[in-house]
């Protein structure tokens, strides 16, 4: 027998690591059945998958367009609003989850969509699995057995990471992606900043969270991360604020929340990383939930 070779054992034991801090509660789950060029938009404020049963879709995700054949699979790994668009007849798994524990650390390294091509086909059994996930949501279906939550929970979790196994096997995965789940000292600050992204975090706490010196930790978090601290603390307070507002937070709070001193510094923050006011971006949210067309 061959030994591993030591680069391929680092990257199984960082993706072990990025696997085993994935908790994706499942809400809900819907299936879409729709008819050559029927259409339906969603927006929802947690992640979520969209599964091709049958027939193929156009997907429209933020600036993003993916066309999916039966049997392919894309995974949304934060808030966002989604159209699905029927170019043959189609039946679409659309479920959304509630990420939870170490989730959105790992979460906050994807891109924002995970394509995965034939997963039918590569994981025949975990298609079956989404198959049977429409397991419950109010306006959807109704839990029917005592446990079913627990149970479509625990099958969403391991869904989802035999998918992001399968979207790293297959080279899907950006530069430098397992290297942020890898490093363990760069990982505290990681974990510290999704953890309270409205504390007043500066690189010397940062630093001191990751037990570094402070140039250590700035040069190496840019190099692990592929960008700086500061810039990786506000993306994340965007990303978070984009959530609380969805869920129907005020302007004022969200930016409270996120530990901004003003409302103001809030919004200008929001309009750089959005192009958008966040009143603005929440009222587009909001006008893009509508009915199949």
């Amino acid at each position: 027998m061959f030994p591993i070779p030591a680069h391929r054992s680092l990257q199984r034991g960082a993706l072990d690591r990025a696997l085993s801090s994935l908790d994706w509660p499942i809400e809900a789950a819907r299936r879409e059945r729709l008819a050559s060029g029927e259409r339906v938009r969603r927006v929802h404020d947690s992640a979520g998958l969209i599964y091709v049963s049958a027939g193929t879709v156009t997907v429209r995700a933020g600036h993003e367009r993916s066309e999916l054949s039966a049997g392919d699979l894309a995974i949304l790994p934060r808030a966002h609003r989604v159209e699905i668009r029927a170019t043959r007849e189609a039946s679409v798994v659309n479920a959304w989850f509630h990420p939870s524990g170490g989730s959105a650390q790992t979460l906050a390294t994807f891109p924002d969509t995970l394509l995965v091509r034939d997963f039918s086909a590569r994981e025949p059994n975990m298609a079956m699995l989404i198959e049977g996930m429409v397991c419950g949501a109010a306006g959807d279906s109704d839990y029917t057995r005592a446990g079913d939550a627990v149970v479509c929970s625990l099958i969403s979790t391991t869904v989802v990471s035999a998918a992001i196994r399968l979207w790293a096997e297959l080279g899907c995965a950006p530069e430098r992606w397992l290297h942020q789940v890898s490093d363990p000292f760069i990982a505290r600050a990681l974990d510290a900043i999704h953890e309270t992204p409205g504390e007043a975090w500066t690189v010397q706490d940062l630093a001191r969270v990751a037990t570094m010196s402070r140039s250590a930790f700035a040069e190496r978090f840019t190099t692990v991360v592929g960008r700086t601290p500061s810039s990786y603390l506000t993306a994340v307070r965007m990303e978070a604020g984009k959530t609380l507002l969805a869920r129907g937070m005020s302007v004022s709070e969200t930016a409270q929340q996120l530990g901004y001193e003003s409302e103001a510094g809030f919004r200008r923050a929001f309009r750089r990383h959005t192009g958008a006011a966040p009143a603005t971006w929440r009222g587009r949210q909001r006008s893009d939930v509508l009915p199949a067309a």
